[in-house]
């Protein structure tokens, strides 16, 4: 059979012309992937200059502790086993709900970044040391014309329990470990003498990166004031949550692995909260709640920081809206002072303080109906012997919003002969002479007996 003969090849069947454009085509083709090739290697390589100088600049702005020991100012749990507060069950969200956070950005970020509270169980005001507990007045309630310190709005809030983190903003190296814990002891104090049912629980100061971005902060001072507050809490019979023993790397001592912000090497992240509430309910600390008859409590709106903190403040989340009034504020409680840091930067959260520009408008307040002028009067509930003492300030446009403070702990009986004389209570210890047969021997004088001298 004879073979079938081919037509002529592709490039035998253009002409002249034909093939010029085909070449044409083909050195257009290769120029387009060539300069397509050219620019992602080259932006491969500015990319990696840009990260270079990046990386170079973050790591310029970053601190680190050079001679830290993270076995030098080890807590003894079982020296302070009274103290420290030991794993339990899980105690569930009510237990977080029935808490009082009090401190400072670590604590505001609990609630305004993340959600692991609100506004009715937590204060925090970006910046603030322990040793401004007592004085500093930073928390703002609806229907209140001024700002309260944190002790006032405890008597206000009427936890039954607060967890204090405070520290971080206390660490410099002239400031000891003792005058630290002096210091937050004062603020406490403050605390219980507002409020005095509230359990008092003192929480670890989270441990820092190794890296990070402020050179007066050292691990080894705050483990030393850790070492402080644990020995503060017995001392005082508070209890003392070691929260830092689950956030700490142990084998470099400082913060584990993303538990710290990597701009700065400070702030708690999300993860890190998630372990330390994780711990909170897991160490939960739960006795008698022997609060007085609770009161409507006012709603806290807002916070007043010492200074801004950009995470914070670059994401402004106030839940609820400022509710100013004219109300005259009571003046019950004796320990408000003018506020610590008069050149305190306000926080993002709307504040009742007009310091904006005026305005060509007649007022830029009233958007709709004003809130109702609330005045109020005193009574001074006297303590008992076996009831505390109180003001009970009553409102007299709405009574919901009565509300007690200035709590002084019950007088306790003063027996006089078996019988108390502030109440007439009988002691039930006391044992009449006359029960008694007296001596009337040597026999009698060397019998045993049951008498205390």
């Amino acid at each position: 059979m004879a073979k079938k003969k081919n037509g002529p090849g592709f490039w035998a069947g253009l002409d002249q012309r034909e093939r010029m454009y085909f070449v044409l085509a083909l050195c257009c083709a290769a120029l387009f992937f060539t300069v397509i090739a050219a620019f992602f290697i080259v932006r491969g390589d500015l990319s990696a200059a840009e990260k270079e100088e990046t990386d170079s600049v973050s790591s310029s702005s970053m601190v680190s502790e050079s001679g830290y020991n993270k076995d030098e100012n080890t807590i003894n749990t079982e020296e302070y086993s009274s103290t420290i507060l030991a794993q339990t069950d899980d105690a569930g969200q009510s237990y977080i709900d029935e808490t009082l956070f009090l401190g400072d950005s670590n604590t505001a970020r609990m609630y305004r970044m993340f959600d692991y509270c609100s506004y009715d169980n937590a204060i925090g005001s970006v910046g603030m040391s322990a040793r401004s507990l007592a004085s500093y007045a930073c928390v703002q309630f609806s229907g209140y014309s001024s700002y309260k310190t944190m002790p006032q709005a405890v008597a206000i809030m009427q936890p039954r329990r607060v967890i204090l983190t405070f520290g971080t903003n206390d660490l410099d190296p002239s400031y000891s470990a003792a005058s630290f814990a002096e210091n937050y002891a004062e603020g406490i104090r403050a605390i219980v003498q507002a409020y005095p049912s509230v359990d008092i629980i003192v929480n670890s100061i989270p441990p820092i990166g190794q890296k990070h971005s402020n050179s007066r902060l050292t691990q080894t001072q705050l483990d030393e004031y850790n070492q402080a507050l644990v020995e503060l809490c017995q001392e005082n019979d508070w209890k003392f949550l070691n929260s830092a023993e689950v956030l700490k790397d142990s084998s470099t001592g400082y913060a584990k692995n993303g538990y710290v912000e990597s701009s700065d090497g400070i702030h708690l992240t999300s993860a890190a909260m998630d372990v330390m509430f994780d711990y909170i309910r897991t160490h939960s600390y739960i006795t008698e709640d022997d609060r007085p008859t609770l009161t409507s409590a006012p709603a806290h709106i807002g916070d007043k920081d010492v200074s801004v903190m950009p995470s914070v403040a670059a994401t402004p989340e106030p839940t609820r809206e400022p509710e100013p009034t004219e109300e005259p504020e009571p003046t019950a409680t004796p320990t408000a002072t003018p506020t610590a840091t008069p050149t305190a930067t306000l926080s993002p959260t709307p504040t009742a303080t007009p310091t904006a520009t005026p305005s060509p408008t007649p007022t830029a307040e009233p958007t709709a109906s004003p809130e109702p002028v609330l005045t109020y009067w005193d009574e001074v509930i006297a303590p008992t012997c076996t009831e505390q003492g109180y003001t009970l300030h009553h409102c007299n446009e709405d009574p919901s919003k009565d509300y007690r403070d200035s709590y002084v702990n019950p007088t306790g009986h003063n027996y006089v002969n078996g019988v108390c004389t502030n109440c007439g209570a009988e002691d039930p210890n006391y044992k009449n002479a006359g029960d008694t047969t007296p001596d009337s021997s040597a026999e009698a004088d060397s019998a045993p007996t049951d008498e205390i001298s």
